[in-house]
């Protein structure tokens, strides 16, 4: 296990360079002048040049790309030029905004993705199936944008179910002492009942929007492994024996099922964490995805920058994970090792 980890380690770290190389040459490529931007429509050609030159954009490309990957090494993502704050620290102020955001919303993604891939298993055929996989049809064609206008006009606006979308708290409520950033946790932390209902109630919405969004790849990778695993032979035998169809399909199919269904929520989790933009920003939410949004219309370099490397390096750990409990859970699986 513990050479397990050594490699994975190495690989996640060679794995994230590769991805900030990219990251670099990609956000070179964008059209547009970020020192222009931030000067302004009526800053001079003096003007602007100065603030290329103090952000390091009059340099050359390749000491640009030197100072970047340096600072990376010094977790020192360069300053905005939008701001002109750190990118690190901007995204550590509003990364535990997007991480209780996209706790919330796995929890409804598996619990929707349970609830429809068993259905969609256990009536294999039948009205269950056709519904669940009608569901996911639906949630996997549907624009985001689409469905949270949608919601935000009929459940907050029209029957009022929900509060308006105004960010992390209701009008009239002040933020919790930060603890862990999270307004849920550091309410309950601090004793504040009602403030953390407020602040659930608020997180609710575009939790569940984006649960129902990730929760198709839930569905249709638990159907495939449980129904894989009920045509197998160990399955039939089970029948053979008498047992009931209620305990073949939890011990013979969704504990075989487990192992695949593991990759798919690492994928998910790592979806939520940077493919919420649009649901951010739909709702005010002051997380990295509103910071991405509000960077790509000012054309600040070091912010996409910031964000996209941590997103992929949330991915890389993510997989470095998922790759060591699958180890972990069935010892069977023995990585580097010819079969």
């Amino acid at each position: 296990m513990i050479q397990l980890i050594a490699r994975r380690t190495l690989t996640a770290f060679v794995s994230i360079l590769g991805i900030a190389l990219v990251i670099f040459v990609v956000t070179q490529l964008l059209p547009g002048d970020a020192a222009r931007v931030r000067a302004g429509q009526y800053a001079t050609e003096e003007q602007i040049a100065a603030i290329r030159q103090q952000f390091g954009l009059d340099q050359p490309i390749h000491v640009q790309l030197f100072a970047y990957l340096a600072g990376i090494f010094r977790f020192d993502l360069g300053d905005s030029t939008r701001t002109g704050q750190p990118v690190m620290l901007e995204l550590m102020q509003r990364l535990p905004a997007t991480l209780e955001l996209s706790a919330l919303a796995l929890i409804f993604a598996l619990l929707i993705g349970a609830i429809g891939g068993l259905a969609s298993s256990a009536w294999r055929g039948k009205f269950g199936d056709f519904m669940a996989r009608g569901f996911t049809i639906l949630a996997s064609s549907t624009a985001s944008f689409w469905i949270g206008l949608l919601a935000i006009l009929l459940l907050c606006n029209v029957w009022h179910v929900f509060p308006n979308p105004v960010g992390r708290l209701p009008r009239g409520f002040s933020p919790p002492p930060a603890v862990t950033g999270s307004y849920v946790l550091d309410s309950l932390v601090t004793g504040d009942i009602g403030l953390a209902l407020a602040s659930l109630w608020m997180l609710t919405l575009p939790a569940l929007l984006l649960g129902i969004i990730a929760s198709p790849s839930i569905i249709k990778a638990l159907r495939a492994a449980t129904n894989r695993a009920l045509d197998s032979d160990f399955a039939r035998t089970s029948r053979s024996f008498g047992y009931s169809p209620r305990s073949i399909l939890f011990h013979d199919g969704v504990r075989n099922a487990m192992l695949p269904l593991l990759t798919t929520v690492g994928i998910v989790a790592g979806f939520l964490l940077g493919g919420n933009i649009i649901i951010e920003q739909l709702f005010s939410w002051p997380g990295i995805g509103q910071y991405a949004y509000l960077a790509l219309q000012q054309h600040d370099l070091n912010a996409l920058r910031g964000f996209a490397l941590l997103v992929g390096t949330i991915y890389v750990l993510l997989n470095m994970l998922i790759d060591i409990l699958y180890a972990a859970a069935d010892p069977r699986i023995e990585y580097g090792k010819a079969a």
